[in-house]
């Protein structure tokens, strides 16, 4: 049932408010989910319905919205604008300060919406409210599942060569454009499937938010500030020098992925934040040892320490330099698919097969479903509120990023992506039923376990019947 609201009145799903209050209706257990969020059910810069709130963050929030004319599935996410600049302490320089954080705003995002390959998530939209008190970003809502829920089942080594494949696809197109990252993460990639295809597809969130977001480089060096997530960041990130943050920073976080792909841990682990950062910047990189003692292929353990270097110039230079050298290492030790990537060409996505335990992945540019044939719902892109450890961390928090998903692994750090802490709220639209879509094989073999226990009950109530029935008519039919 659709209800308004504002004023609950009960209408079509979608359908402006009968009432004319500007509202347009959504789902009921939406608005009794959040009964306080402003924004559900009101249409953003005339297009954009929001209708589902999927996180929620120190710096904004993200929704699910639904663009009319083109009727689509967006993430919309909401951004206030006092976090795009500093305050000064006086009226009229935070007024300038949030001037020239708008433009950026404006500059950066004309940038990223340059950024079109199948890897990487389109940005469709952006903008600033009617009234200034937000600005907004509408990007294509993924459905799939995570990379930090794939770790967290386990990848054989095959899967992860073609998600670092298709990793580097989206990030040399991402290069070649000038665009860093800035804080690639397992919350941040998405493993999802072409609507039209059987394709699998990985696809990279987030690109340039915390650039999107942040302050000038002089007043970052001033105040400190770190942007990134403590477990991913290189050490240029973690001494603060934005000078240095380039194409190698994220190769940094690629191998920091990689290690934790293979190993099921990270490289550098601990719970409080200043210790991980200073383990980036003096710990020497740890060897790498197979879950549950599988070999791990020299020349892709060569590939991912090189990738971990202390030093940017001792990285590969960029994503398409990186990507040559990883085909050649795969290639060595006899890893291949035989497709080797070409040019600049976005419709390349390389051998395309990524194979994550148990599970099938949902579509992309539909709602996700929860048949037992897709067996995931829409897990959207969020924002990070995530502790430092991911262990089974998770996510999200925003990445909230549900299952809200662990709040391990907190941000260090104070700028963030969509949401602030650009963090990770791996959130999936409905916590519970997208958990209980991934576990669907072992809720039901628990289902299973459950009859055969009520049939044994049921047995033994027969049992107990007849003798208690034998009992009566002996002691006083008979007796």
């Amino acid at each position: 049932m659709a209800i308004c609201p504002h004023c609950q009145t009960v209408s079509d799903f979608l359908a402006p408010c009968p009432t004319g209050d500007g509202f347009f209706c959504i789902e009921e257990n939406e608005h009794v989910s959040h009964p306080d969020d402003r924004l559900l059910g009101q249409q953003i810069a005339g297009r954009f319905i929001v209708v589902s709130v999927i996180g929620h963050g120190s710096m904004g929030h993200v929704y699910k919205a639904i663009q009319g004319q083109v009727d689509r599935s967006v993430a919309l996410k909401i951004f206030r604008p006092e976090y795009l600049s500093g305050t000064t302490g006086d009226q009229k320089g935070d007024d300038e300060a949030r001037r020239q954080g708008q433009q950026r705003f404006v500059q950066e995002a004309r940038v990223l919406g340059s950024l079109s390959h199948p890897n990487c998530v389109t940005l469709y939209d952006f903008g600033f409210s009617d009234h200034g008190d937000f600005l907004y970003i509408a990007m294509e809502y993924v459905g799939g599942i995570s990379l930090r829920r794939a770790v967290r089942r386990g990848l054989k080594i095959r899967p992860i060569i073609e998600i670092t494949k298709q990793i580097l696809l989206a990030l040399r197109e991402a290069h070649a454009l000038d665009i860093v990252h800035r804080d690639l993460k397992p919350e941040n990639i998405m493993l999802s499937h072409r609507a039209t295809t059987d394709e699998q597809i990985v696809k990279v969130l987030d690109f340039g938010i915390a650039k999107l977001l942040q302050q000038d480089t002089e007043s970052q060096t001033m105040a400190g500030l770190l942007f990134g997530t403590p477990a991913y960041m290189s050490p240029e990130q973690c001494r603060g020098d934005v000078a240095a943050i380039g194409p190698a920073t994220d190769i940094y976080a690629l191998g920091c992925m990689m290690y934790e792909m293979i190993c099921g841990q990270l490289p550098y682990d601990s719970h409080i934040p200043h210790e991980m950062v200073r383990l980036h910047l003096n710990a020497p990189i740890p060897a790498l040892h197979g879950r549950s003692g599988a070999t791990v292929p020299p020349a892709i353990e060569q590939f991912v320490k090189r990738c971990m270097s202390k030093e940017p110039s001792a990285r590969y230079g960029s994503a398409k330099i990186a990507l040559k050298a990883f085909e050649e290492a795969i290639e060595t030790e006899g890893l291949g698919s035989g497709v080797r990537s070409r040019g600049h060409d976005a419709n390349d996505t390389g051998s395309r097969k990524v194979v994550v335990p148990k599970n099938k992945i949902s579509g992309i540019h539909i709602d996700p479903v929860t048949t037992p044939e897709a067996g995931v719902e829409a897990l959207a892109m969020v924002v990070d509120e995530r502790a430092l450890a991911p262990a089974d961390a998770s996510v999200q928090a925003a990445q909230v990023m549900v299952d809200k998903v662990s709040i391990k692994q907190p941000r260090v750090a104070i700028a963030g992506s969509a949401l602030g802490q650009q963090g990770v709220v791996d959130t999936m639209e409905g916590t519970a039923q997208a958990a209980g879509a991934l576990d669907g094989e072992r809720l039901s073999t628990i289902a299973g376990g459950s009859r055969g226990i009520l049939l044994i009950m049921a047995l033994l109530g027969v049992l107990v019947f007849c003798a208690s029935l034998f009992y009566y008519i002996y002691t006083y039919v008979l007796g």
